[in-house]
């Protein structure tokens, strides 16, 4: 597959990770709780597939920054995965609730660091253009910020935080499907 379909497909895989993720909570505890896990699952696969298709791009210019990708996807994907599985296993207790939003909370940290990593390298090799890969930086530091709030209790301010994330990645989301990286993405980084 050429890196012009592959960043398309990244695109592509961006946005189905809200509906998936959001929809799986939604049903998850509101009363239909395997097609939930179903599509929290789903969701994980596709995170993980992130990490493997931005890696492979990033890999030709930087293996340790694909690396790091591709290991914060992995992650996210697997606490994400984890905590849907734990809301299960402790039946919708407060308990399985409180260990689901710490393993979601845990997941965007992860993806806010990783993300942040990513933006740089952006910025580095002029995949996108600068001010969207600066964009990507303000994004998953407002992601994590987000859930650093939320871990507080101070859910009101975080979500203006996870909104300015939220609108990142849909950009980015559009951007890759409908450009893609930049060609200057396979020459190596100084």
């Amino acid at each position: 597959m050429t890196d012009r379909k592959l960043s398309a497909l990244v695109g592509l895989f961006y946005v189905l990770a809200f509906p998936l993720y959001g929809g799986g909570q939604f049903l998850l505890q509101g009363g239909m709780p395997y097609a939930g896990l179903g599509l929290i699952l789903v969701n994980s696969a596709v995170v993980i597939a992130i990490g493997f298709a931005l890696g492979s791009i990033i890999a030709r210019s930087s293996p340790k920054v694909a690396a790091t990708v591709l290991w914060g996807r992995l992650i996210e994907g697997i606490l994400l995965g984890a905590g849907a599985i734990a809301f299960l296993l402790f039946a919708g207790s407060e308990e399985g609730q409180s260990l689901n939003l710490a393993a979601y909370h845990g997941g965007m940290m992860v993806l806010g660091a990783a993300g942040i990593v990513l933006s740089i390298w952006m910025f580095n090799v002029r995949a996108v253009p600068p001010i969207l890969a600066v964009f990507g930086v303000i994004g998953y530091v407002s992601l994590a910020t987000a859930m650093v709030l939320e871990r507080l209790g101070n859910d009101p301010l975080s979500l203006r935080f996870l909104a300015i994330a939220g609108v990142f990645e849909i950009v980015f989301a559009l951007w890759l499907v409908a450009r893609g990286f930049r060609p200057t993405v396979a020459t190596p980084v100084k």
